[in-house]
């Protein structure tokens, strides 16, 4: 992917966000499927993976020093889960705007041609575009989701 449409995408995924404040609570609480996560719990987990790219990704792009190891995803998402069920919907969407806005702003300042270059993570070989190619298949994973409970109720 390029750089632009990878930028595009993230500014488009706030305005989805934003677009969220509009539900009411038992709306914005209402799982995505049988035994699965609230739109809030969803909405709630994309700050926390946005913050380790921003902290432990994006720097180690523009290194030489090998990445550091993931987090453990599930341990990840869970916290994060238990944090959405805590808060408002507004704390929610607005950690959300506040976070994707600083990634947004990374992603702008990198040197065009770091968007080519080759990465090693772990076992894999990279491009950046290639990297946040994944990270908005994931985005759209879970929009397309909150879209459907939502059309459906």
């Amino acid at each position: 992917m390029q750089a632009s449409e990878i930028v595009w995408h993230n500014e488009e995924s706030v305005r989805f966000m934003q677009s969220l404040s509009q539900l009411n609570e038992e709306e914005w609480r209402l799982p995505i499927g049988p035994d699965k996560w609230t739109i809030a719990e969803v909405a709630g987990h994309f700050a926390s993976w946005d913050r380790f790219i921003l902290e432990h990704r994006l720097p180690y792009f523009l290194g030489d020093a090998p990445f550091p190891a993931g987090p453990d995803a599930d341990e990840l998402n869970a916290h994060s889960a238990r944090e959405s069920r805590r808060r408002s919907r507004d704390e929610t969407i607005d950690e959300f705007v506040s976070v994707r806005r600083q990634l947004i702003g990374a992603l702008r300042d990198l040197p065009a041609g770091d968007w080519s270059r080759e990465f090693q993570i772990g076992d894999s070989r990279i491009t950046l575009g290639q990297y946040f190619g994944g990270m908005i298949e994931h985005d759209l994973h879970h929009f397309r989701q909150i879209r459907q409970v939502l059309q459906a109720n």
